[in-house]
Formats: C-alpha cells, structure tokens, sequence
C-alpha cells in the first residue's frame, strides 16, 4: 500500500508541473492580449486542479488507512517528492503573482485606452457640445 502512496504523490508531482507549465502558457497569452489563449489556460487550469483535489483526497485516504504511516514519511522517496513539491509549489506562487501583475497591468491598459477613445469622441467637432458618450451604455433599450 505504501507503494501506491508514493505513486500518487508521484502524479500529484506530474500535475503540478503540469499546473505551472498553464500558468506560464496563460503568461504569453497575456503579453500577446489573446483573449482565447486566456480562456484556454484558465480551463486547463481548471481541470488540472480538479485533477490534482483528486490524487490528494486519495493519497489522503490510503495515508489514513495505513498502520504507520510515519514510515511513509521518513522513507527517502517520500522526502526527495516533497523537496520537489516545495518547489514546484513556489515556482507556481511566484508565476501566479507575475500573472496578476500582467493582468493588472493590461486592464489598466485598456481602460487608459478605452478613456483616450471616449474623449476624443466627445471631443469632437461632429458631435453637439452638450451631448457626451458615456462609457457605460444605458440600461433603457
């Protein structure tokens, strides 16, 4: 049984690199402005993370099942696979916040852009001056 824990911690392994390789492609989506790329990621995140609840609930159960599970713990493979999760771990904290950086910085981007776009139009000598464009549309159909 004890076997059967380490391979699910191997999987968890794999997905989590898995995880961290979508980030980094949901990066280059956000530098290129690609929207479907965007999307694509955040549903590749999705189901790797459902994946990744999965193997967890999993190992947890067969841990829980065990006699001594502490000889799990202190084996050589179980300690090698959770230096490697650690890292992995914070490789994909330090790529998430590089990603809400990115989007942060893109939505303040558009916005600019989209307030540059609605004063010139309002601004223009086609329109009567005491009529404005608002940004938001009217809620009246």
């Amino acid at each position: 049984m004890e076997h059967i824990v380490i391979e699910i911690a191997v999987q968890e392994l794999h997905a989590l690199k898995d995880f961290l390789k979508a980030i980094k492609e949901e990066r280059d989506s956000i530098i290129s402005f690609s929207l479907e790329g965007i999307t694509r990621g955040n549903n590749r995140k999705e189901e790797i993370l459902r994946k990744i609840e999965y193997l967890e609930c999993e190992k947890n159960r067969l841990i829980e099942e065990l006699s001594d599970p502490d000889s799990i713990f202190k084996s050589e493979k179980w300690m090698h696979l959770s230096h490697e999760t650690r890292t992995v771990m914070k490789e994909i904290n330090e790529s998430l916040e590089k990603n809400m950086k990115l989007l942060s910085f893109s939505m303040d981007h558009l916005k600019g852009s989209i307030e540059n776009i609605m004063g010139f139009i309002n601004n223009t000598a086609y329109l009567n001056k005491k009529t404005r464009v608002s940004l938001f549309p009217s809620r009246e159909i």
